[in-house]
């Protein structure tokens, strides 16, 4: 295994553009409507065709494996914008009629991003088995799952859908990055749904128990108060949340012309502004603390079961191990923990200075070089 700390790239505002992507496609998953993009070489999926012809491209495994993108929480796909713009403007569209083209799949967690919407339908189901309302003073009845042992299932069943799963035999399993709880996310894909990747970078992941700092424990226990937050109050904590992910206060002010990055990462979980309702925006705050309050330690404890996934010594492909050297959400020794749990399995580890939680906004240079690198890795 080896080890790097690539030199930080000079600290200045990116010039890329700071948006949500565009996620065209919708897949239906116990209640929830997954927006996802399936693309080929150039990143062209506007269309039903073109998302067809990538996913038969996958499935014959013709072109480079398929690459997917696994953002964390309370992210959504934007983080991975800068990235896949650099790796279209490599590819240039070249190879696309060839076949020589890489699919990629960039979708939003069920319950986050543009993946908000729950069935109507399954909203009353599943608001009469918790109960409605609030089931006490301090504990609301959330609609709709999204812990990480249904953000696993979800993702096993769109890469299926999107033909991305290595079937049939001869198909290439695809490449997996994934940041945040996504790295826990994709293991137990991998380890008990059957997922098969042919490489792992996992980006400053919390894969190791306990999970979360004083205020991610406070929500957990007492996530009520947290829905009941004035909307102002409610803005300022989320504010101060995403700040806390990075080193370089800087990066979150970046203007590349549709808003600054701390706009993009808060804008999911705060009211339309085309909404003058306030019920969007109670919804979108209870979609926040919801996915805090749903974080199950036994979704990662199974992991480590000796009938279920038996540990992470299991993990059957390569991985590369990313970790802001200033992440002050995942402590380096739980980090170092997680590389020896991977032995063999983990290839490079790579401790970029001067970046925080969200290293691909901290130091956007030297992410996007490190994935380029890992791409061509044979």
């Amino acid at each position: 295994m080896s080890s790097t700390t690539p030199a930080p790239a000079p600290s200045h505002t990116s010039t890329s553009k700071v948006k949500q992507l565009q996620l065209p496609s919708v897949f239906h998953f116990e209640g929830w409507e997954i927006r996802y993009r399936l693309s080929r070489s150039s990143g062209s999926a506007a269309s039903k065709e073109a998302a067809t012809d990538a996913a038969q491209a996958a499935s014959t495994g013709a072109g480079a494996e398929p690459l997917v993108f696994v953002h964390g929480t309370p992210w959504s796909s934007a983080v991975y914008g800068p990235v896949i713009e650099a790796l279209q403007a490599k590819d240039g569209g070249k190879g696309a009629s060839a076949g020589t083209g890489r699919t990629s799949l960039v979708y939003d967690l069920p319950g986050y991003g543009q993946s908000q919407n729950f069935q109507s339908s399954l909203r009353a189901l599943a608001a009469t088995s918790a109960g409605t309302g609030e089931t006490s003073s301090v504990r609301p009845a959330f609609v709709g799952d999204t812990s990480v042992r249904l953000q696993a299932r979800a993702l096993a069943a769109l890469l299926k859908h999107t033909k991305l799963d290595g079937a049939p035999s001869d198909a290439l399993p695809p490449l997996v990055i994934a940041h945040d709880i996504a790295g826990t996310i994709v293991l137990r894909a991998h380890l008990l749904e059957g997922c098969a990747f042919s490489r792992m970078l996992l980006v400053d992941t919390n894969t190791i128990l306990p999970w979360g700092d004083g205020f991610y424990k406070l929500l957990r226990s007492e996530p009520g108060p947290f829905t009941r937050l004035p909307s102002p109050i409610f803005e300022a904590m989320l504010r101060a949340v995403i700040r806390s992910a990075c080193y370089r206060g800087e990066a979150l002010s970046a203007d590349g012309g549709a808003g600054r990055w701390e706009d993009v990462l808060a804008q999911p979980w705060l009211p339309h502004p085309e909404d003058t309702s306030s019920q969007d925006g109670q919804h979108r705050q209870h979609s926040f603390v919801r996915q805090i309050a749903q974080a199950n330690d036994a979704d990662v404890a199974e992991l480590f079961a000796a009938d279920k996934g038996g540990g992470y010594s299991n993990v059957n492909c390569d991985v590369t191990v990313l970790w802001g050297e200033e992440d002050q959400w995942i402590p380096r020794d739980k980090v170092e923990t997680f590389i020896g749990m991977l032995g063999e399995r983990c290839k490079r580890k790579v401790f970029v200075p001067r970046a925080g939680h969200l290293l691909m906004l901290d130091q956007p240079e030297v992410f996007q070089r490190e994935v380029l690198e890992w791409l061509e890795v044979e």
